[in-house]
């Protein structure tokens, strides 16, 4: 593989969004309990509670698709997927190409 600039422009692109995907994923997580207790404060009822919990549910799936399916930008596999097992690391599972990665 060349490293000719358009390959730095290429993997910069791609790990940003990989950078964002993970971000969204993160912040699903961590939005759970918030969006409880302000749903509790505003209205106290199961069904407000399922309502939320059934959308939270929605984004943590899609959020978690587009990090599975996320690409590397120099071997072609899949970022943090190895089989059918995600992890959510920082390094390429295949290649160990890191997240932050800045030499190109």
């Amino acid at each position: 593989m060349s490293d000719s600039p358009i390959d730095s422009v290429k993997y910069a692109a791609v790990l940003k969004q990989t950078r964002m995907r993970r971000k969204f994923f993160f912040a699903t997580i961590l939005a759970y309990i918030p969006a409880l207790l302000v749903t509790h404060k505003i209205s106290p009822t199961n069904k407000a509670m399922g309502t939320v919990f059934g959308i939270w549910v929605v984004i943590l799936i899609i959020s978690t698709f587009l990090v599975a399916l996320s690409k590397c930008p120099r071997c072609g596999n899949y970022f943090h997927m190895h089989g059918l097992t995600l992890l959510v690391l920082r390094k390429c599972l295949h290649c160990q190409l890191h997240i932050k990665h800045s030499d190109l």
